[in-house]
C-alpha cells in the first residue's frame, strides 16, 4: 500500500491513503502501564501501519494494517 491508495473500511467508509506504510509501535493501557513502572523497554507491538484521512471528515488517523480491517479499492 502507498499514498494516494483508495481504501474501504469495514463500517462502510472511504479514506485515501496519505502516507506509504511504515514501522510504528502500538501501545495500549496495559502498555502504558508498564512504562510507568519503568518497564518501556517491554511495552508495545511493532506493526505495519499507514496514515489515512477520512474522505467525508476530513479526519486523519493511524491505520494499523495487521487488523485488516479494510479493503484497497484502487491503487494508484
Amino acid at each position: 500500500m502507498k499514498a494516494g491508495d483508495l481504501i474501504k473500511m469495514s463500517d462502510g467508509r472511504f479514506v485515501t491513503a496519505i502516507s506509504d506504510s511504515y514501522t510504528h509501535r502500538f501501545m495500549d493501557a496495559q502498555d502504558r502501564e508498564m512504562v510507568s513502572f519503568g518497564m518501556g523497554h517491554m511495552a508495545g507491538s511493532y506493526a505495519a501501519a499507514i496514515d489515512v484521512v477520512c474522505m467525508s471528515t476530513g479526519r486523519k488517523q493511524r491505520l494499523e494494517l495487521r487488523k485488516r480491517n479494510f479493503e484497497v479499492v484502487d491503487k494508484s
